[in-house]
């Protein structure tokens, strides 16, 4: 069977850099080791804007190359048009990080790792 393509939001890409093993839920824990894992280039924009507010002390594409070294994370490349269509819809959140990331996931029908309760709540892939 051919390992599942799932992405990570801006939080979880940032727990998996960091080597938290102690933050997953049983269904993330079991992508994160069978998965072929990817972001939206949203994340590390998302990365870059949370260094620069200093709620971040690492810079993105330091993160971002750590999880492609260690992880194989990739960024994933979808037209910005697909995206920006695919997250009109989606009213029910004011982020526009959540929504572009939201709909990068779901422009590929595929899960997304998740702590956001707000995500969870709205986008029937999201796992924990």
């Amino acid at each position: 069977m051919e390992p599942r393509l799932t992405f990570l939001d801006t939080h979880a890409a940032v727990f998996l850099w960091e080597g938290r093993e102690d933050v997953w839920g049983a269904r993330s824990a079991q992508l994160l080791s069978t998965a072929v894992l990817r972001v939206s280039p949203v994340v590390r924009l998302e990365l870059r804007f949370l260094h620069e507010v200093g709620k971040l002390k690492v810079e993105a594409d330091t993160i971002l190359g750590g999880l492609a070294a260690d992880c194989q994370v990739q960024i994933h490349e979808d037209p910005l048009t697909a995206v920006v269509s695919a997250a009109m819809g989606l009213a029910w959140t004011r982020d526009p990080f959540d929504r572009l990331i939201v709909a990068t996931a779901a422009l590929q029908r595929a899960p997304l790792i998740t702590r956001d309760r707000r995500i969870q709540q709205h986008y029937p892939r999201a796992v924990w």
